[in-house]
């Protein structure tokens, strides 16, 4: 049996990851797709436009065969984390053959290069890198210019390719957390299809492939178009302003900068400037810079609101470090997969988690690990129950309705 995974957030499903799930499994010869989707909060810092479950349904229509849920803690980090976190799950689950993900490069050999060289190069690539952050350049232009300074010359070219298109930094990612793992994980890549990772604009030619950043646009602007394959209620950044406002009150006294993220100067920039908040969206452009970026900034204040701090093993060198995913929680499957879930069940080294109310029978006899998987499996309800009852009050559809009694979405 061969499995192929992604990586996604899914927000929302459309064309284009339909398009990789066939060829992933195409090309792989795969049996089965696994996807390992983000839950209710997304790497940008945002709350996903649909629930997990929502996101969940589509995918398993439209080619998916499981999926299983991110913790809250790697898909509301910066790329590394999400992409290790995403890949150190699928190790653990002992099934998986394959990784396949989008690039606008579209091939490995300049991917696998520029992830080689970072590891073979660690202490010449990270004195460059806090060089050049001390000098006041964001994160994104300080790794791409620290990275293509070891670079040869003959090799700059394609390298720079790589180091400015999003995709290609989170394939990057990817190829340098299997690298470092030493994974038996293969990792394929397909060419990002139709309008590019920032489009806002739908994509009027034949092939549909339009951006997500473009489908939650014509969403939010309710456009025409979107109607039949999107639900017309969803959330935004700005649906949790409220609730924002009052937690930055209430933790203004202790500061902000144990919160993941968040450094002692954004922590008193924020305080500084908690007087002046209006929304979710304008304090993210109010506190934004040239060495921060609108996306750092707004994942800070997510961890805020979601109390995500600093784990311990986030500090740890990357080729050392070890960062902790001690379950995977099953959000959905198709009835015709169940040789899959069987071959999890047999050969994870982490509980599969498909009832939460089973979890704790799960992890009691884990130790320590049991105890940390307890804790984060929390962090991931709360983050749920949160985005529900923030749903539930817009849509006057109350009461919420409590993780503990949401099921798997199972598809005939």
């Amino acid at each position: 049996m061969k499995t192929a995974a992604v990586i996604a957030e899914y927000n929302p499903f459309h064309t284009g990851h339909r398009y990789q799930i066939e060829q992933t499994r195409r090309l792989t010869g795969a049996d089965y797709v696994l996807a390992v989707m983000s839950g209710d909060f997304v790497q940008r810092g945002a709350p996903a436009i649909y629930n997990k479950y929502i996101r969940t349904r589509m995918a398993l229509l439209e080619g998916a065969d499981a999926v299983i849920e991110l913790p809250v803690l790697y898909a509301l980090s910066s790329a590394e984390f999400f992409a290790q976190g995403g890949v150190r799950l699928l190790d653990r689950l002992g099934t998986v053959d394959f990784l396949s993900f989008g690039s606008e490069e579209g091939e490995l050999s300049p991917i696998l290069f520029c992830a080689d060289l970072i590891l073979s190069s660690p202490s010449g690539y990270q004195d460059s890198l806090s060089c050049l952050l001390r000098q006041g350049l964001s994160f994104p232009a300080a790794r791409s210019r620290a990275i293509l300074a070891l670079c040869r010359p003959a090799d700059r070219e394609a390298a720079g390719r790589v180091l400015t298109a999003p995709n290609n930094i989170l394939a990057l990612e990817y190829c340098k957390s299997l690298l470092a793992q030493k994974s038996r994980i293969r990792p394929i890549t397909l060419k990002r299809q139709g309008n590019s990772y920032h489009d806002t604009a739908l994509n009027s030619d034949s092939s549909g492939f339009s951006s997500a950043s473009a489908i939650r646009n014509a969403i939010e602007r309710g456009l025409s178009g979107v109607e039949e394959n999107y639900p017309g209620h969803f959330l935004t950044a700005d649906d949790f302003s409220a609730l924002l406002h009052y937690r930055l009150l209430m933790e203004q006294e202790n500061g902000f900068f144990q919160y993941l993220d968040c450094s002692r100067e954004i922590s008193d920039k924020i305080i500084k400037n908690i007087t002046r908040f209006t929304c979710f969206t304008d304090f993210c452009a109010l506190l934004k810079s040239k060495d921060v970026t609108y996306t750092r900034i707004s994942r800070i204040l997510m961890h805020i609101f979601l109390d995500v701090r600093t784990p311990a093993a986030f500090r740890d060198p990357f080729c050392t470090r070890e960062l902790s995913v001690p379950y995977a929680r099953l959000l959905g499957f198709r009835r015709d997969c169940a040789p899959l879930l069987s071959a999890i069940k047999k050969n994870s080294s982490i509980p599969l988690v498909s009832k939460l109310a089973d979890a704790p029978s799960l992890f009691e006899k884990r130790g320590s690990e049991g105890e940390s998987a307890l804790s984060m499996l929390r962090q991931d309800v709360l983050a749920g129950d949160i985005y529900e009852s923030v749903y539930s009050r817009k849509y006057k559809r109350m009461p919420a309705v409590s993780e503990y009694r949401q099921s798997p979405v199972i598809i005939e």
